[in-house]
């Protein structure tokens, strides 16, 4: 900011001229005073500049759509001279202070895919607004936003023991971890210890969730079927475990927790693109496990109306999945 020092040091000038030519030490004092302050916060500024040292790491890089993701600043050489702040920008677009330590800003990212966040904007400042320097701090850093698992999609009844709303099979004694839905309170009631219902196996092994990208030409709606996906996936996994066949994938993959394998296929959802399925390859009709076939070219009009959120500043989408929205 070049302006704004430059206007005060010329009013000081003028007010200058104008003191002597009405013999007037109160305008001079002023002048004198305006130059003074002027010159100060310059030099606060180029100061601290000087012995200023701004580290950036991202703790981790990934998170879930419209989950924030940490950044911390490490601020070494900003002491605690009060006439000087140093802000970052901030995911909003404004400026959040850093305090003589550093800080920590959040920024959230509305949809799924790769990105890169660019060195984050600093800018360097006197409490008075007059002098200002801009600054950088860190290196490209890879981001990598997930879709969030649609947890309330429908699942079909007819899936047994992999659905939440399967028909008991008897009742068994209560397993420490299994769903509270399970238990059988009456049970409890009549004296008989604590029961949890026996939900039957899936007669055919377990079902499979089947991801169909053909003839999605909007990327909105490949974004409602990775969602869609995921909460299907992570409801099969938490009730018995599936098998899911991904667009591309010569083989299904089975889940039956939540950790390593349904992280893996987590990341492979987030860059889901139209690769259409596999389906046809698949064997059908009797005997063969039920399949949950989630199409995108199925995504509700409401997904396919809604404005995407734009980005915060510094992230650059690198491989978005789809192509790009209007």
């Amino acid at each position: 900011m070049v302006r704004r020092p430059v206007g005060l040091l010329v009013g000081a000038a003028a007010l200058a001229v104008v003191a002597g030519a009405v013999a007037s030490l109160a305008l001079f004092a002023l002048a004198i005073g305006l130059l003074v302050v002027t010159a100060g916060a310059g030099a606060s500024v180029l100061l601290v500049a000087r012995g200023l040292a701004v580290t950036r790491w991202v703790p981790n890089n990934q998170a879930c759509e419209n989950h924030p993701i940490s950044v911390h600043f490490e601020v070494r050489g900003l002491g605690r001279l009060p006439l000087v702040h140093l802000e970052a920008q901030a995911d909003s677009g404004g400026w959040a202070p850093l305090g003589e330590r550093g800080g920590t800003l959040e920024l959230t990212i509305g949809r799924r895919g790769k990105y890169q966040l660019a060195p984050s904007r600093l800018r360097l400042r006197d409490a008075l607004g007059i002098f200002e320097r801009s600054l950088q701090a860190g290196q490209p850093e890879p981001l990598l936003v997930l879709p969030t698992p649609d947890l309330a999609v429908r699942i079909p009844s007819w899936l047994g023991a992999a659905s939440d709303d399967a028909d008991p099979d008897g009742l068994e004694p209560y397993v420490p971890g299994s769903p509270i839905g399970r238990i059988h309170w009456p049970a409890l009631a009549r004296g008989a210890g604590l029961q949890q219902r026996r939900l039957a196996a899936p007669p055919a092994g377990l079902p499979l969730v089947l991801v169909d990208t053909t003839g999605a030409s909007d990327p909105r709606a490949l974004d409602w079927a990775a969602r869609a996906a995921a909460g299907t996936i992570v409801r099969l996994a938490r009730s018995g475990g599936c098998r899911v066949l991904l667009p591309g994938d010569p083989t299904v993959t089975t889940v039956t927790d939540t950790a390593a394998t349904w992280r893996g296929l987590h990341r492979r959802l987030a860059l889901l693109v139209q690769a259409g399925t596999a389906a046809a390859r698949l064997p059908m009709g009797a005997g063969q496990p039920p399949v949950v076939w989630i199409g995108a070219a199925r995504a509700p009009a409401e997904v396919l109306g809604a404005r995407p959120q734009p980005l915060p500043p510094g992230v650059v989408a690198v491989a978005s999945p789809g192509s790009t929205l209007p």
